[in-house]
């Protein structure tokens, strides 16, 4: 099916008037805010991680 054409099941929808040089714009920052959400979110895990090691596991010392 044609990208410009009206789906059969819906004749209310009209066809989208993308502007090809702002969707390339758009597909140049979503990828990149994606990935820095990502890092955060891995780099928090690790933080916590850390901190868990460091304020839980090595102040009681070796167990057995």
């Amino acid at each position: 099916m044609p990208v410009d054409q009206p789906r059969a099941d819906n004749p209310f929808e009209e066809p989208d008037d993308i502007d090809e040089a702002a969707l390339a714009a758009v597909l140049r920052v979503v990828p990149l805010g994606t990935a820095v959400l990502a890092g955060g979110a891995v780099a928090l895990l690790v933080l916590g991680y850390l901190a868990i090691y460091l304020l839980i596991f090595l102040p009681r010392g070796v167990v057995g």
